[in-house]
C-alpha cells in the first residue's frame, strides 16, 4: 500500500484481499483521511461493520466476512473462536455475535462482537480457514463446549471426525492445554462414551423429512435422547425409531458396536428400531417409505 500510493485502486485492491473489507488504518495509509471516510459513508461506498472496519461497495458481507471483520476489528493476535469458530469449520450454526479470542492484548466486546481474552494460545491451537485466522478445529470444539448443549457438542465432535478435521487424541490434547476450561468436563464425558460421539446427519435429516412429507407420513422428531442414546428419527406415539447410517461414520468396529448397543437399549425400552443406509434413503426412497409406513401402521394397530 505504501509503495502504490493513494487512490481508488489501492482501496479496491485491499478490499479484494479481505472479503471486501478495509480498516480505518488501511484507509489512512491509502491516503483516505477522516473527512473522505465520512463522505464515503454518506454516499454509501463504505459501510461500517465494526468500529474501524468497513465493507467496500456493498452493505452485505461475503461468506466469512463478519468473522474476518471481527478479527480485523481486534487487530494483531486475534482469532475467530468458540461457537463462531465451530460454525466456520462447519460444526455449528453461526451465532449472532462473532466470538473472537485475543492473545495477551486488549480488545473490548461491542455490538456484534464478543471478545475472549487469553494470556497464551498454543501454536497448535491456531489455524486459518479461507484466509481467516481461526482457532483449530480441536480448540474450537473445546471452547464451544463451554456453551453448547450435549446434542450440539456431540454433533460438532462427530462431524469433525467424519470430515477428518481433527481426531480424538487432538481434542484430548487441546483439553489438556486448558484443563480447567468450562467445557472440559462435558467434552470428556462425550468422548468417553462407548464408540465416542455419534454423528447427526443434517443432510440425512432433510432427506428423511422430505420423504415423509412426500409419502404423506407423520413427521418424526429428530435427534431425541432416549435411555441415554440419541435416536435419529422418532415417532413417539408409535414408539418407532429409524436410524440412518452413513458409511463414513459407521464403518469402524467401534461405531458398529455402539450402534448395536444402542439398538438393544432402545428395543429393551419397548421401541421398534428400523435401520437404513444413507444410500437406501437416496436410491430407494419408495422402499424406505413403504417399510416405515407398514411399521407405523403395525405399531398403531398393535
Amino acid at each position: 500500500m505504501h509503495a502504490t500510493g493513494a487512490g481508488e485502486g489501492v482501496v479496491a485492491w485491499v478490499a479484494d484481499q479481505q472479503l471486501a473489507l478495509i480498516t480505518t488504518h488501511q484507509l489512512h495509509i491509502a491516503g483516505v483521511g477522516r473527512g473522505a471516510v465520512r463522505r464515503r459513508l454518506e454516499n454509501e461506498t463504505l459501510h461500517r461493520m465494526f468500529r474501524g472496519v468497513y465493507l467496500v461497495g456493498h452493505p452485505i458481507p461475503l461468506p466469512g466476512g463478519r468473522e474476518l471483520g471481527a478479527v480485523l476489528a481486534c487487530g494483531h493476535r486475534a482469532f475467530v473462536s468458540h461457537r463462531s469458530a465451530a460454525a466456520l469449520w462447519g460444526l455449528a450454526r453461526a451465532p449472532l455475535d462473532v466470538d473472537v479470542t485475543v492473545v495477551a492484548r486488549g480488545c473490548r466486546s461491542r455490538d456484534g462482537l464478543r471478545v475472549h481474552r487469553v494470556d497464551r494460545l498454543d501454536a497448535t491451537d491456531r489455524d486459518h480457514k479461507s484466509g481467516i485466522p481461526v482457532t483449530s478445529p480441536a480448540r474450537a470444539i473445546v471452547d464451544y463446549a463451554a456453551t453448547a448443549n450435549a446434542g450440539e457438542l456431540e454433533y460438532a465432535i462427530a462431524e469433525a471426525h467424519a470430515h477428518h478435521l481433527t481426531t480424538e487424541p487432538q481434542i484430548l490434547a487441546a483439553i489438556e492445554r486448558v484443563p480447567n476450561h468450562a467445557g472440559a468436563a462435558s467434552l470428556r464425558s462425550i468422548l468417553s462414551q462407548p464408540g465416542g460421539a455419534r454423528r447427526t446427519r443434517s443432510g440425512g435429516e432433510r432427506a428423511m423429512l422430505r420423504l415423509t412429507r412426500a409419502a404423506g407420513l407423520p413427521a418424526p422428531r429428530t435427534n431425541v435422547l432416549i435411555e441415554g442414546y440419541t435416536a435419529d428419527f422418532l415417532w413417539a406415539e408409535e414408539r418407532l425409531i429409524v436410524e440412518v447410517d452413513g458409511y463414513d461414520f459407521h464403518s469402524s468396529r467401534a461405531a458398529f458396536e455402539r450402534d448395536h448397543r444402542r439398538d438393544i437399549v432402545h428395543k429393551n425400552a419397548g421401541y421398534e428400531v428400523l435401520r437404513f443406509t444413507a444410500r437406501q434413503l437416496e436410491d430407494e426412497p419408495l422402499y424406505v417409505a413403504a417399510v416405515i409406513a407398514r411399521a407405523l401402521d403395525r405399531r398403531t394397530r398393535g
